[in-house]
């Protein structure tokens, strides 16, 4: 309202002038210098008077548009943080539908979400340390998964964080078999082979069916990992010179190196019981 009321004055004014310095402007061409004298004065002050009037419009205009753009500042303050909250939700639901599938097949696991925080610079074996901890009921050597498969095992914890261990490490035991074969072994990681985010599966029998491309799996012998859980996939077969002894290079299906959110399985139904390999 304020805006308009200003409007119509500054446009009556403007009217005004354009009519007095058209008049003024003819009766200007006449030679009589005193006249002339004058109506530069009276245009001088005509245009000063103007300008003043725009100035005070402008003035009262800006006054107005700071507090319009303040009140818009908070506004879109707000609707950040709804924003927010929104993209918050919507990350923890994208997580819990990961494992929906997961959870659906096997009832009794106990899966909670996490970020990655921060990784182990000085760890060849690429270890890094998940926001969720003790308070959530994660303890040392749980399973560390993601929707692709195990990826690694909880080796310290407190009460809001953990540190993980990956598959990449020679630190790294699990009873591992093969889907296709169901020849067993020990996944284990090396220095060689953690740089190109492979690992192995060691102690294989003498005469063992593995193949390159068949799928590995935990096979839940010892209790520490459930069964079933998906690794990698074998990318060759090959001979250990040092005890003399043939290992299988897996390929995992996750890359360890660039995990930015994974799982912790908290508990399961065979948790630490000694269990039959389904292997030969």
């Amino acid at each position: 309202m304020m805006n308009q009321r200003l409007y119509n004055r500054n446009l009556k004014v403007l009217i005004i002038t354009l009519i007095i310095l058209t008049v003024l402007s003819v009766l200007s061409q006449a030679e009589n210098s005193l006249l002339s004298s004058g109506v530069n004065t009276l245009t001088k002050g005509l245009f000063q008077l103007g300008a003043r009037a725009t100035a005070s419009a402008d003035s009262a205009t800006r006054e107005e548009l700071l507090a319009e753009n303040e009140a818009l500042k908070k506004e879109n303050a707000a609707l950040r943080a709804q924003l927010a909250d929104y993209i918050d939700t919507k990350a923890e639901n994208d997580k819990l539908w990961a494992y929906y599938e997961l959870k659906k097949e096997n009832p009794s696991y106990q899966i909670v979400p996490a970020n990655v925080i921060k990784r182990d610079v000085n760890d060849d074996f690429y270890s890094f340390t998940l926001d969720i901890g003790s308070a959530v009921g994660v303890k040392v050597n749980a399973p560390v998964i993601t929707d692709s498969g195990l990826v690694g095992w909880v080796a310290q914890t407190d009460t809001a964080t953990c540190k993980v261990k990956t598959i990449l490490s020679p630190d790294t035991k699990a009873g591992v078999l093969d889907k296709q074969s169901g020849d067993s072994g020990i996944l284990s990681g090396s220095v060689t082979l953690c740089a190109q985010n492979l690992t192995g599966m060691n102690k294989l029998a003498e005469d063992h069916k593995i193949k390159e491309g068949d799928m590995i799996v935990t096979s839940g012998t010892g209790g520490a990992y459930p069964a079933g859980l998906l690794i990698g996939q074998v990318q060759s077969i090959e001979f250990n010179k040092y005890d003399a002894s043939r290992y299988a290079v897996i390929k995992p299906y996750e890359d360890v190196r660039e995990i930015t959110s994974a799982a912790v399985i908290t508990d399961f139904a065979s948790k630490g019981k000694v269990v039959k390999s389904n292997a030969k």
